[in-house]
This record gives C-alpha cells, sequence and structure tokens, in this order.
C-alpha cells in the first residue's frame, strides 16, 4: 500500500503530476481553513476519481502560526502510521505556504520514504533527504515527468470543464485529412502578399454568401456561386485548384465564378483553415496530445470565453494557439491582445504558453501589446515554420 500525502493550494499541477505518475493506493489531502473554505482541492479531486485513485481530505490545517501547523502534521503522521507497517508514505512538499511545507518536511522527515518537489518549470520531480533513508544512501536523482496529462485534464485542473472539441469527432478528422493539403498550401504560402490579396478577396465574398438566420446565432449559405473581378491567375489559381482538390468548392480554370460545396466549405475558407493549419503543425509536431475547437465551462463562469481554437499538451505543459485571419470586428489590437492574455492567464497556468497565429501582418500596436502580455505572436512570415516552432517549445 502506498499513501502520497499533498498539501493543496491554488497551483494543482505540482501535486497532481506526481500523483499520477506514481498512482498511489492513497492520497491524503491537507487543506488549511481558508483552502477548505474555498473548495481548493475540487480542481484537484476530479481527476483522482477520473484516475481511479481514492483520497481523503485532512481539513483543519492551520494557515498560520508554525507551531500549529507543526502539531497538525503530526496528527496527520499518527493517522497514517495507524494504516499499518508495511505502507509507503510519500510526502509531496510542493504545494501549501512555506510553514506548511517547512512544518510537514520536519514531522515527516522520521516518516516518508520520500519526500518530493515538482519542478514543473524543468519538467522533473525532485526529492529531498529523509531520514528513513540509510545515511551511506544519497538523495535520490531527480526523476524526468512523463506525459500524464492530456488536455482536458490539464484543464480540468485549471478550473476548466472540457464538454467537447472539434477534433474529438472521427467524421471531423476525416474531412480534415481530406483537406489538409489545402490547409498547408494557404498556411506555408500565407507570407505571399499576393495570397493574402486572395484571402481578403475571398473573405469578403464569403461574407456576401452568408447571412444570419432570423432570431439565432447561426449562419446560412444563402448564395454559394460567387464570383472574382476577373479569372483568378498566378498564385490564386494555384490556391483555388487546391481548394477544389479538398472539395471545398467548385472552380474551373478560367473562370471567374466558383461554388461553395457547403456552410462548413465556407466558414473553412473564411478563417476557420488558420485553425486547421495549426492544428495539423501540433500534430505533425509529435505533442502528446492536441485538440481543435474546445468548448465547456469555468467553475466560476467569470471567465471572458468558453472556446479556444488549438491546445496542445506535451509533458504537462499547455500550449494555447488562437487564430486570427481578420481583426475581431468592433475590436482594436489594444483589446484583442488584452482579451488573449486574460484568456491565456486561466487556461495556461504558471507553465503554459499563448501563440496567436496571425495571416495578416500585424500592426505595431499588436506586436508591441503582445510582447507586453507575454503573448508570442507569430506572423505571417513565420507561418511556414509553425511545426519546427512548435518542436522547439516541445522540447
Amino acid at each position: 500500500m502506498s499513501i502520497q500525502v499533498v498539501l493543496v493550494s491554488d497551483q494543482v499541477l505540482q501535486n497532481l503530476i506526481p500523483i499520477l505518475m506514481e498512482r498511489p493506493t492513497q492520497v491524503y489531502l491537507v487543506l488549511t481553513q481558508e483552502m477548505a473554505r474555498r473548495r481548493a482541492d475540487r480542481r484537484l479531486a476530479q481527476p483522482l476519481r477520473n484516475a481511479g485513485i481514492p483520497l481523503i481530505r485532512c481539513e483543519g490545517c492551520p494557515d498560520s502560526g508554525f507551531p500549529e501547523i507543526r502539531a497538525f502534521a503530526h496528527q496527520v503522521a499518527e493517522t497514517l502510521l495507524n494504516a499499518g507497517t508495511d505502507t509507503e508514505i510519500v510526502l509531496n512538499a510542493t504545494g501549501g505556504n512555506k510553514l506548511m511545507s517547512l512544518a510537514f518536511v520536519e514531522v515527516f522527515r522520521d516518516l516518508a520514504s520520500r519526500i518530493l518537489y515538482t519542478d514543473t518549470a524543468h519538467r522533473r520531480i525532485e526529492y529531498l533527504a529523509s531520514s528513513t533513508q540509510d545515511e551511506r544512501q544519497a538523495v535520490p536523482m531527480p526523476t524526468l515527468m512523463t506525459n500524464v496529462l492530456d488536455v482536458p485534464t490539464y484543464l480540468r485542473a485549471q478550473g476548466f470543464q472540457c464538454q467537447r472539441a472539434c477534433s474529438d469527432d472521427l467524421a471531423w478528422r476525416e474531412r480534415a485529412a481530406a483537406r489538409k493539403a489545402a490547409c498547408k498550401f494557404l498556411g506555408r504560402r500565407i507570407a505571399d502578399p499576393s495570397l493574402q490579396q486572395l484571402i481578403g478577396t475571398l473573405n469578403y465574398l464569403t461574407d456576401k454568401a452568408l447571412e444570419p438566420v432570423p432570431n439565432s446565432r447561426e449562419e446560412r449559405l444563402a448564395a454559394p456561386v460567387q464570383s472574382f473581378s476577373r479569372p483568378p491567375r498566378g498564385l490564386w489559381a494555384e490556391a483555388m485548384t487546391q481548394l477544389a482538390h479538398s472539395n471545398l468548392l467548385s472552380w474551373e480554370p478560367g473562370s471567374e465564378y466558383f461554388h461553395y460545396t457547403d456552410l462548413a466549405a465556407a466558414h473553412w475558407v473564411r478563417g476557420s483553415w488558420l485553425e486547421e493549419y495549426a492544428y495539423h503543425a501540433v500534430q505533425d509536431a509529435g505533442v502528446h496530445d492536441a485538440r481543435l475547437g474546445v468548448e465547456g465551462a469555468w467553475d466560476n463562469q467569470e471567465a471572458m470565453a468558453n472556446e479556444f481554437d488549438v491546445l496542445a499538451c506535451h509533458m504537462n505543459q499547455l500550449l494555447h494557439i488562437e487564430c486570427k485571419t481578420l481583426r475581431y470586428r468592433g475590436e482594436n489590437d489594444n483589446e484583442i491582445a488584452y482579451k488573449l492574455d486574460s484568456l491565456g492567464d486561466d487556461v495556461r497556468g504558471l507553465f503554459g504558453r499563448t501563440w496567436l497565429l496571425s495571416a495578416r501582418e500585424p500592426t505595431e500596436v499588436l506586436i508591441a501589446r503582445a510582447r507586453r502580455a507575454r503573448i508570442r505572436l507569430v506572423p505571417p512570415a513565420e507561418l511556414q515554420q509553425l511545426r519546427d516552432l512548435v518542436r522547439e517549445w516541445r522540447g
């Protein structure tokens, strides 16, 4: 039997990762009075239940006062000693406040077989010396983290409950595979001004093809047949051929007319292609888990948005990618960056990253705002290397 003792705090991942790596028989969650009042353990409890790991809540740890905290740690230790002599006890000293960590390490140094510390930034588990170890035995070498978090589990730890993702649907994945060539053509060549002009023109024509459904937020394909001012040539013709081969639209070389296949195809051409390009890039980079079009709800229902373009999880860290082919309607660059940063802080936690992919050349205002907000702005010229950028992030 193995028991892992964790000190609950607002940072969940530092406790969750070692538990999922070691799979103890039981987990003891130590909560201060404030943590218990706020139910701070609920973001940790659900992933443990999903993993089939029983947990026991130990409430009442004082928020302050070293002697009082140490006395509570002794109570927890006495409870664990009654579990049996063959029980392995491991203390995770990463969580809680500093006084809690110091008090529990002092008490458990004579009891725990291992005392660990989660170094999330360097993706490893460190160990502290324990009195139960033979004096001649060296402190264990750090353990490299393994992939134990997927996107839904990571988000659950951040207070977000996933409800669905477009990429979870098999039919969607089959359609995405069928248009992957067109997707990569656009993504890898979007830095060309001529192709950017085509994308702008197609966005304009797609807006003409669609109309809102009355009393709804939905759209319908009202005018599937659209026309350019003259037949596409050169790079425009190459791009239109790729779109036609992917069955997104019907178009014959030398014609100024084209016909959208359906509503989904029109949405794809108007901007969804960039999200899909990002999804293919993270998949091709070999990340542990990637999802597109993630929808769900926050525990507190106070976050700004409940949908993410692309999320990738690798070595228990998150990459949040947002994709924009046009500006947000009615918003300036500062508002765009502010919203992305607020959303990113909620979902990524301390060790996640947020990237903004732009199919149009970003303005100086957006560049400066993104830099201040710790958002990596990926302009058109860098989109062709997106897979390599993801590999660099993955490590």
